[in-house]
Order: C-alpha cells, then structure tokens, then sequence
C-alpha cells in the first residue's frame, strides 16, 4: 500500500513536470486570432492607372503638426528618413524630392497647410522648374511610439496641370487591432527577413522603423497602376 502511494506520488512529480516544460516551450504569440490581415480601404482613386503623361512626381516632405512636433522629435526624424526610401519603392514614377530649401526658392517663405488650399504658384513652379507632372502631398495625422504602434497618414496625389486629385487615402494602423498586426507580421516576414530566421511577432509592433515601413508599404500598396 505504502510503495503504491509512493509511486503514484513519483508519477504525479513527473506529470507535473511535463506540464510546466510544455508551457515554458509553447508559450501562446500576441498574435493568435485567425482573422484576415489589413487591407486599407479609406482611399478614393479617379483613374485605376497612371496615364503615360505623369512620369516625374515632385513629393513633399510630410506634414506634421505643432503638437506631434513637440512629443516626438527624434521619432519624426527616422520616419522622415523612412518616408524617402519607401515612396521610391513602387517605381510608379520617378520620385523628385522636394526639400524646404527647394520650396522657398520656388513659392517664397510660404507655409503649406493640408487645411487650407494650396497656392496656384506651387504647382506652375514644379511643372515649370522641377519637370514635374503631379505633386504628392503627405501628412503624419497620428502617432504612438509605445507598443503597440500606432501610424495615421494621409496622402494625396495632384496632377499639376488639371489640378485633379489622381489618389487620396487616410488611414489609421493600429497595431492593437489583431488584423493590423497580422499584416504587419506578414510583411515583415517576407519583405524584411526573408531567407533568415523566422521574426519574433512582437518586435514589428515595437520598431517604429519596421512598422513605420509597413504602414507606408500598405499606403502606397493602393496607388494607381503604371
């Protein structure tokens, strides 16, 4: 009696043992729910392709707004730097970045506001002087650096000739929303390491570079064909 209580002492050890291994080797990712990943939807195109005229496009650096420009400076600088390398990336047209030096030589110390029109000038000085056939204009309308983050941009696509907006979006990514999360996942996972070891699901929804280069990915996913 006594041996049979020992054992299944013994057994009820090792049994408990199995049952904290398996939970130190199969602990559940942040990323469980099987639903379908992001796809933006809040944006408007008046053509489905680019016509054959629009081959330079002047792109203006992102606006962003007093109180974002104050809560995050160093942050706003990387995805500046970010902005540059992924607008280039869908080689829909040639890219001709317009800096602030650039600006004033063109319209004069005028500040550009999404808020209120933009003035005829702008467009005649790119079309005239930079060879550029439409201007995209950018705003950074939201941003949160703590994990999950959190990126809004709105973007607009001018032809300077017709003044007619060619592609708009507006879109929020919260990487709190298990779908967003779930694209962010999938496009770091091809795009960025690709051919290396499998990435950690959480270490996107922490970098504001990777997930900064995935909103951006997503934005510029909707734009007219070439």
């Amino acid at each position: 009696m006594r041996h049979a209580f020992r054992k299944l002492r013994f057994v009820s050890f090792l049994l408990v043992l199995v049952a904290i291994f398996a939970g130190c080797t199969s602990v559940p990712k942040r990323i469980t729910k099987k639903v379908d990943p992001y796809r933006p939807t809040n944006f408007q195109v008046t053509r489905s392709h680019l016509k054959a005229e629009i081959v330079r496009v002047a792109v203006l650096k992102p606006e962003v707004d007093r109180e974002l420009s104050l809560n995050y400076g160093v942050q706003l600088g990387l995805l500046q730097e970010v902005f540059k390398s992924e607008v280039i990336k869908p080689r829909r047209f040639e890219v001709v970045m317009v800096d602030s030096s650039t600006m004033r030589s063109l319209i004069g110390p005028i500040k550009l506001s999404s808020d209120r029109p933009y003035p005829i000038d702008l467009f005649i000085s790119l079309k005239e002087n930079l060879n550029c056939q439409a201007v995209l204009f950018s705003e950074l309308t939201s941003l949160r650096t703590m994990p999950p983050m959190s990126v809004g941009w709105h973007m607009k696509l001018v032809d300077v000739e017709s003044l007619q907006t060619i592609w708009e979006i507006n879109e929020l990514y919260d990487g709190g929303n298990e779908s967003v999360a779930i694209a962010a996942f999938q496009y770091y996972e091809s795009e960025i390491q690709s051919g290396f070891r499998k990435p950690d699901p959480e270490l996107v929804l922490a970098s504001p570079r990777l997930f900064s280069q995935y909103t951006l990915n997503s934005v510029f996913s909707t734009l007219p064909l070439r």
